[in-house]
Formats: C-alpha cells, structure tokens, sequence
C-alpha cells in the first residue's frame, strides 16, 4: 500500500488544515501522462506530429502541464489523506500551496470544517405513547361521502345558490389598490369552506349572472403573513350555478376504481383502509413531530461556521422573498433565523450520522412516487424535470425528507420497544 506523509492541525471550531505531501515520483509519473496526452495534441513547426521533446512541451506549454498536473494529483491524494485520516468534510475545501516541481515532491494544504463528533441521546430519553388506530362512524361516513361527491354530477339552476351548489365565479380581490387574488374561472362548492366564511356568506344567495362588491378582513393567523389583519375589496360574478346531483352506487360507479372495487362491500372495505391509513399517517406524524421535538432539546453540539452561514443567508433570501415590505436590516433577519438555522443543520447532521451508523437507506420508490406528484402538479414528465438543474434540487429535497423521515421511524420503532 502507497505511503502517506499527511499532517494535520486543528485551528479550533471543527476547523481543519490539512497537508499533504505527494512523492516525487509520482509527480513525475503525472508529468509524464500529461506529456504524452500533449504531444499528439500539438503542432509545432520543425517537429512530425508526436515527436516534440518533453523538455520543449514543458518550457513551451509550462502553465498547461502545471495545471493539468495539479488538477490530476490534488483530488486523488486529497481523498487518499481523508481516508487515512478517517475525515469528513462538512463544507468545499480552501486548497493551497499549489506550487509544483517535477523534480520535487508536491506539497499542498486544504483548510476546511469537519462534521463534530457528538452521542447520540439514549432511546430512554424520549416519552412515546404506543397509539392503537381508533375509527370512529363520522370518519368512515365522511370519507364515504367525499368519494360520492368525487363522482357527482351537476345540473345547471337558474335559483340562488344555496350549500351544496356548484359555482363557477370570476374574482378580483384588491388591498389598498394592489391586486392580491383573481381568477376569471373557477368553481366553487358552497359550504366547503376552503374560502374564509366572509367569502362563502358573500356568495350564498347569488343567482347566476349577478355581481357583487364586499370587504374581506384577513384572520391575523391567516397563511400569508403580509396579508394578516389586512382587509380586503372583492368583486365578485357568479356564472353559474349548479345542483349537485345525488351519486348512485352502481356498477357505472364501481367502474371509477378498476379491479379495487367490485361491489359495495368492496367499496366499504377501501373506505376503512383509507381512513385507517390515515389515521395511521396521522399517529406517525405526531410521534415524528415529538421525536424531533425532543432533538431539538438534546442535541447541543456545535456546528460548522461556513454551513451555518450558508444556510442563514438561504433564510434570509426566503425572508425577503416572502415579504418584501420587510423593514429590518439583514442583520435583523440574520438574528432572528440563526436559532432554527442551528437547530435544523443540528437535525440533518444527527440523521446522516444515523443513516452512516445504522446503514439506513431511504425508500427509493418512495421518493420518486413523491417527485413524480410533484412533476404532475407542475404538468411536467419527471425525465424532463430531472434534466434541469431545478428538478434535480426538487428531487433531492425529496430525498432528504424521506432520509429524515426514515431516521425518525427508525427512532420510534426503538423507543416504542425500550
């Protein structure tokens, strides 16, 4: 096995200097392999093709070989010199002392953080409730009702729209003369509530054709922050409204759902495997929600410098994108995402570590099932999706929430036992 001559120094928070040394010899040999992948490349008069000396490409193309020289031997013994000495690099490495000599050894440094080394937190530290799946007949009622009203059929009506009714509406909602919401088609089922109440009231009783001017005041909690506590005008033109038509469960219906349903029992049966999975989704979420929670308490190692700036000055961006009458300064936001910044970069270390340690895999199929709703949410094939340098990102901050959630389940699965 080839010798090594590495050193290494600790300049303190998880930073690390590394130099390595590169026999002469094989300085020597890449010189060489660089000479030969030169001299058939070149045309210089006086000399057949393949035939230029060494020593003269050397003088004549000197920055060339260096390069080519350096670009060959810096990669290779640096991944040499991680592996003997069992580092990891959390960030890009700085490389210096790039000077080379054939006729010396090459002596190079890279400067860079490492991931810290920390324990991980005991199964006994965690409190889990072990969960059965409990349905209720609400819960399979309203999911039965959800599929029937997934196949009904509508019938135009000339009378006011009552809950229940179809509509098809054109809006254009305004603050302080500022476009915020608008559509020229879109239908809407009364009492589904996905618009805030105010819009539901506006619109029952409306008859096809008519219009109507209303304010609108934004819950202080509402999802968009810049639209909180903000009041709003709307216009709004009902188009049409229709009545929704009683669903028959018949073989026409059962015809919806392939060879998965037969008969009405059938039917019954994927009701209560759709609620129960649920619910199961639902239990799981919560135990991922409180393992990670406690993570948060219990690890408190550092981390490193460059990768939690990084990953501040993303926030921030996300900050200002988010809101762009945003009054404080960057340094205000910097302070105000740092916490969670650190908790997170804290979070993704410990699940690559569990990951490395317990030799977890992440469900590949999974990940692309998620990718590909994703493609169809955005009307795009997922082999298109994946050429571009945005569908690639998608597909790995998939990746990544299925790696946590692999390490999470793999938690609970040892908790619930301890």
């Amino acid at each position: 096995m080839e010798s090594l001559d590495v050193a290494i120094e600790d300049l303190g928070n998880l930073k690390r200097k590394m130099t390595v040394t590169v026999p002469q010899d094989k300085v020597k040999e890449t010189y060489n392999k660089v000479y030969k992948s030169l001299k058939n490349k070149v045309n210089i008069n006086g000399f057949r093709k393949g035939k230029v000396p060494q020593s003269f490409l050397e003088k004549r193309f000197q920055k060339v070989m260096r390069d080519e020289a350096i670009e060959t031997l810096i990669p290779e013994y640096f991944d040499k010199a991680l592996k003997k000495e069992n580092l990891k690099p959390a960030v890009r490495p700085q490389f210096g002392d790039l000077e080379i000599d054939k006729k010396k050894p090459l002596v190079f440094s890279a400067t860079f953080e490492i991931y810290p080394e920390f324990e991980r937190p005991e199964y006994d530290q965690f409190t889990l409730e072990k969960k059965e799946v409990e349905i209720t007949d609400d819960e399979i009622k309203d999911q039965r009702q959800r599929h029937l009203d997934g196949a009904a059929a509508y019938e135009e009506k000339d009378g006011a729209a009552e809950i229940g009714d179809q509509l098809q509406i054109e809006f254009v909602g305004k603050v302080d003369d500022e476009v915020i919401a608008e559509t020229s088609s879109q239908f809407y089922e009364l009492g589904s509530k996905q618009f805030l109440p105010e819009f539901e009231t506006a619109l029952t009783g409306m008859k096809p054709g008519e219009e109507k001017d209303f304010d609108l005041t934004f819950p202080s909690d509402y999802n968009e922050e810049k639209l909180q506590d903000k009041t709003a005008a709307f216009h709004v033109k009902v188009k049409k409204v229709q009545l929704k038509k009683e669903t028959e469960i018949n073989e026409e219906f059962f015809k919806r759902y392939g060879d998965r349903v037969k008969s009405e029992d059938d039917f019954d049966t994927l009701i209560k495997d759709e609620v129960k999975f649920s619910k199961e989704n639902e239990i799981k979420r919560d135990q991922r929600n409180s393992v990670r929670e406690r993570l948060n308490e219990l690890l408190e190692f550092e981390v490193p410098e460059q990768l939690l700036q990084e990953e501040i000055n993303i926030r921030v961006g996300q900050e200002k994108r988010k809101n762009e009458k945003d009054e404080r300064s960057d340094d205000e936001i910097k302070k105000a995402v740092e916490e969670d910044a650190i908790k997170d970069l804290r979070f993704s270390i410990f699940v690559q570590k569990i990951l490395d340690e317990e030799e977890l895999k992440p469900d590949e199929r999974e990940v692309y099932q998620r990718f590909e709703i994703n493609c169809s949410m955005m009307g795009i094939r997922p082999e298109e999706l994946m050429q571009q340098d945005y569908g690639r990102q998608i597909y790995q901050q998939i990746f990544g929430i299925v790696a946590e959630e692999t390490v999470l389940d793999f938690l609970i699965d040892n908790i619930l036992e301890k």
